[in-house]
C-alpha cells in the first residue's frame, strides 16, 4: 500500500486529482449498490414486489437496445393477428352517450391502435391513450378486471409507440371520459424508438420533413392536411368530370428536353442505353393530345 501511495505522489498533479476522482466515483457507485442490495432484500422480505423500471426513465442513449432486448424475450413478439371488432372513432361515435360512471359489462369490444400516453396510478391501474385513425380513446387497465396472462407482465412490455390491442367493455369513468377496461391487453408491434413527449412535440423542421412518419404520429395537424389534400383532389377531379373533361397520364421521361429554357433533370436509362430527361411542363404531349382530336 504504502509503495502504491508513493508511486501516486511521483505522478503529476493532474493525474493525481483524475484518480482521486475515479476512485471517489467507485466509492459512490458500490455504495450506491449496496443500498439498492439492501433496499431489494427489504422488499422481498415484505413480500412487496420491485416496481418495474421505466425504459423512459433510464440511459436514452440504450433506450432502441434495452427495447430490441425485451422484444427478443417475449414469447410472441409480433402476434399472428388481433381481430379488431371496432374502430376508435366508431366506438366514440356509438357510445359517447354514456353517464359517467356508467359501465357495459356485457358488451365486449377489441380495438388497437398506437400507444401515445402511459400512466401508473399504483400497481394495479394503468392508463393508456390509445391512438386511431385519428381519435384517441383511454384504456383504463385495472387488475380487477384483467382476465389475461400476468397483468404486470402484460402491461410492463408495453411503452409509448407501441401498438397494442385491448379486449375488455366500455363504459365512462368517474369523471365522465369514455375508458375501455380490458380484460386483456397485448402487445401487438413495440416501437424501438423513443417518442417526444407529449409536452415537448415535435418542432424541429428538419426532423419533422426528414421523418414524416413520425410528424404524422406526434402532430395531428399533419395527419389532416393529407385528408384536406385528398378531398381537394377528389373535388376537382369529379368537377371536371362532370363537365365532360377527360383525365389523362403523360410521360415523367422524355427523349428531348422540354420546358423552354429551364434546366432539366437528367438521368441515364440502363436498358435502353439512353440519356432521359425529366419533363418540366406536361404541355408537349398535351398539345398532342389536341392534335389527335381530344379537344
Amino acid at each position: 500500500m504504502d509503495t502504491a501511495n508513493e508511486a501516486t505522489q511521483k505522478l503529476p498533479a493532474a493525474e493525481r486529482k483524475r484518480l482521486k476522482k475515479e476512485a471517489e466515483a467507485k466509492a459512490r457507485a458500490e455504495e450506491k449498490e449496496k443500498k439498492k442490495a439492501e433496499a431489494d432484500a427489504k422488499a422481498a422480505a415484505s413480500g412487496k414486489a420491485e416496481k418495474p423500471a421505466n425504459l423512459e426513465e433510464l440511459d436514452p442513449t440504450k433506450y432502441r437496445e434495452n427495447r430490441i432486448a425485451t422484444v427478443k424475450s417475449l414469447k410472441d413478439p409480433y402476434p399472428h393477428k388481433w381481430p379488431v371488432s371496432i374502430s376508435i372513432p366508431m366506438l366514440i361515435e356509438k357510445y359517447k352517450g354514456l353517464e359517467s360512471g356508467q359501465h357495459e359489462e356485457g358488451i365486449e369490444v377489441t380495438i388497437a391502435g398506437r400507444v401515445r400516453s402511459k400512466r401508473a396510478s399504483g400497481a394495479k391501474l394503468i392508463f393508456y391513450d390509445l391512438w386511431a385513425d385519428g381519435c384517441r380513446v383511454q384504456i383504463m387497465c385495472q387488475a380487477d378486471h384483467y382476465q389475461g396472462e400476468g397483468f404486470q407482465e402484460a402491461n410492463g412490455v408495453i411503452n409509448r409507440g407501441d401498438i397494442m390491442g385491448a379486449r375488455g367493455f366500455i363504459g365512462k369513468s368517474n369523471k365522465g371520459e369514455l375508458s375501455v377496461f380490458p380484460k386483456e391487453v397485448k402487445l401487438l408491434s413495440a416501437c424501438c424508438h423513443m417518442l417526444p413527449k407529449d409536452h415537448q412535440g415535435l418542432k424541429d423542421p428538419e426532423v419533422r420533413f426528414r421523418k414524416r412518419y413520425l410528424d404524422m404520429i406526434v402532430n395531428e395537424d399533419v395527419r389532416k392536411t393529407f385528408f384536406i389534400r385528398s378531398k381537394i383532389v377528389s373535388f376537382i377531379r369529379h368537377y371536371f368530370d362532370a363537365r365532360g373533361f377527360l383525365e389523362v397520364e403523360t410521360p415523367m421521361m422524355n427523349m428531348i428536353p422540354g420546358g423552354a429554357t429551364a434546366k432539366p433533370f437528367v438521368t441515364h436509362h440502363n436498358d435502353l442505353n439512353m440519356e432521359l430527361f425529366m419533363r418540366v411542363a406536361p404541355e408537349l404531349y398535351l398539345k398532342m393530345l389536341v392534335i389527335g382530336g381530344m379537344d
